[in-house]
């Protein structure tokens, strides 16, 4: 195989040479496949070995693997583009109580009472009828009381703080949209398999 094999050249000569290649699920390999060999095609090949571009293929894939899932998952992010503030907060207010109240009151004084009645012609007192009662008293108290109040608040605030204008985030926002994920991961391949010398 000459030295001066390029990319295009290689991967026509062995078109197997992505099929170990690895890539988290939100990367379609065919278009990744195409951006690099669109990128790096005209440019010399740093190792001309078909079988060791195919197995360092594989290695630099799972190298990169975790920046490419990083990269896939950060453009899939909702958010609104001209807000530079979102706050989320979730309070809970918990109150709950049990009271109990027991008492038990015994009232063992003895209440005696006598009634004397005398004879309504005696000069000194003749008791006629005398009657004596005593009593005692116990009373018992038995109060339970159980409570439970459980609020749960939500608050979002969003918005323009202000410390950037919505021209500003709007421009960058239309920078984010530039990114390309796939020139990047070319980019990166490129920078390891190739001599970009035109």
């Amino acid at each position: 195989m000459p030295a001066t094999m390029t990319m295009i050249g290689l991967y026509k000569f062995r078109p197997d040479i992505f099929d170990l290649m690895v890539l988290p699920a939100g990367i379609e390999k065919e278009t990744c496949i195409d951006s690099i060999l669109l990128r790096s095609g005209d440019f010399e090949v740093l190792y001309p070995d078909a079988d060791f571009v195919k197995d360092a293929v594989k290695l630099w894939s799972t190298k990169w693997y975790r920046t490419f899932d990083k990269w896939e998952k950060a453009m899939e992010i909702k958010y609104e583009p001209l807000n530079n503030y979102d706050r989320t907060e979730e309070w809970t207010d918990d109150n709950a109580g049990r009271s109990t109240v027991n008492g038990t009151t015994k009232d063992e004084s003895k209440a005696n009472v006598k009634n004397r009645i005398s004879a309504f012609n005696a000069g000194t007192m003749q008791p006629d009828t005398e009657s004596e009662s005593t009593g005692s008293g116990t009373s018992t108290l038995s109060n339970v009381n159980t409570s439970e109040n459980k609020n749960v608040r939500k608050g979002r605030a969003y918005g323009n703080i202000g410390v950037t204008t919505s021209q500003q985030m709007l421009e960058a926002e239309l920078d984010v949209a530039k990114w390309n994920l796939y020139d990047h991961i070319a980019d990166i391949f490129v920078k390891e398999f190739v001599i970009p010398v035109y």
